[in-house]
C-alpha cells in the first residue's frame, strides 16, 4: 500500500499504459480520478479499468487538448478529492497514419494534431494539478526513447515526446521542493500501437532490444509507481528509461 490514502488523476487511462497505471495506483490504496476523451468506443474499456481498481476509482472525461474541458476536469477533481497529490500525464493521440509517414507526406496540421495532445496537453495538466497540490506530490510525464536517440519512425511523435523531456527537467526546478516532476522515457512497450507494425518491422525492432522482447504496461506501471511514490522522494528532473536497454546500444 505504497500510495495508502494519496489522490491520483492519470490522463488517457481508460486503455493501454495508462489504464495499467490506474489500476495498479488504487491497488496501492490511492483514490485514483481515471480521464479519457468520451465516446462509445473508450466507455467499455473505461469500466474495465474501473473494475480492475477495485471501486478506489472514478472517471473524469476531458479532452487534454482543450483548455476550458481541463480546467472542468480539475474542477471536479477539486469537489470529489479536495485536491491532487500525484498527477500522470499518460493521454498521448496514436493514431497509425502519422507512424510509417515519409517525410514529403508530412504536414503542419499533422504536427498540430499530436502536439496538442501530447505536448500542450501535458502542460495544461500540469498547470491545473499544480494548483491543487501540496509539498510532497508528484507529476510523472511520459516520453519515448526516439525523443532521446532518434529513429527513423515516429518524426512528430518523437518531437513532440522531446518537448516533454524538456518541460519535465523546466518543471522540476521551477516547482521544487513542493512538487516533484519526474518523466518516463519508453521504448517498445507492447500496447496497440504494436499493430501497426508489419511483420518485418516487427521483427527489427524486437532486434534491436538487448532484452530481446517488447516491454509490459505492467513494467511501465510499476515505474511509474516507484516515480510517484515517496521511495523516490529525492528524485526529480529526471528521464528514466524503460526500454529493454534499447538507447544504450
Amino acid at each position: 500500500m505504497r500510495l495508502e490514502g494519496k489522490r491520483a488523476l492519470v490522463t488517457g487511462s481508460s486503455q493501454g499504459i495508462g489504464a495499467e497505471v490506474a489500476r495498479l495506483f488504487a491497488r496501492e490504496g490511492a483514490t485514483v480520478a481515471v480521464n479519457h476523451r468520451g465516446g462509445p468506443p473508450h466507455r467499455e474499456a473505461v469500466l474495465r479499468t474501473i473494475e480492475g481498481a477495485g471501486g478506489n476509482a472514478f472517471v473524469v472525461h476531458a479532452d487534454v487538448s482543450d483548455s476550458s474541458s481541463v480546467d472542468a476536469m480539475f474542477e471536479e477533481v477539486r469537489r470529489k478529492l479536495g485536491g491532487l497529490d500525484i498527477l500522470v500525464n499518460a493521454a498521448g493521440l496514436a493514431d497509425p497514419k502519422l507512424w510509417n509517414l515519409r517525410l514529403e507526406d508530412t504536414t503542419l496540421e499533422m504536427w498540430k494534431r499530436v502536439f496538442a495532445v501530447d505536448t500542450f496537453g501535458t502542460f495544461l495538466c500540469v498547470r491545473g494539478a499544480v494548483r491543487l497540490m501540496k509539498q510532497g506530490s508528484s507529476i510523472v510525464n511520459v516520453a519515448s526513447i526516439p525523443a532521446l536517440v532518434g529513429d527513423t519512425d515516429g518524426l512528430i511523435y518523437a518531437s513532440a515526446k522531446g518537448a516533454v523531456v524538456s518541460m519535465t527537467k523546466m518543471l522540476a526546478k521551477m516547482l521544487a521542493p513542493k512538487v516533484r516532476v519526474n518523466c518516463m522515457a519508453f521504448g517498445s512497450i507492447e500496447t496497440a500501437w504494436v499493430e501497426w507494425l508489419g511483420r518485418e518491422q516487427r521483427r527489427s525492432y524486437v532486434g534491436a532490444i538487448p532484452m530481446g522482447r517488447f516491454g509490459k504496461p505492467s513494467e511501465a506501471a510499476s515505474l511509474a509507481l516507484f516515480l510517484a511514490s515517496e521511495e523516490s522522494s529525492f528524485i526529480t528532473g529526471q528521464v528514466v528509461s524503460l526500454d529493454g536497454g534499447e538507447a544504450a546500444r
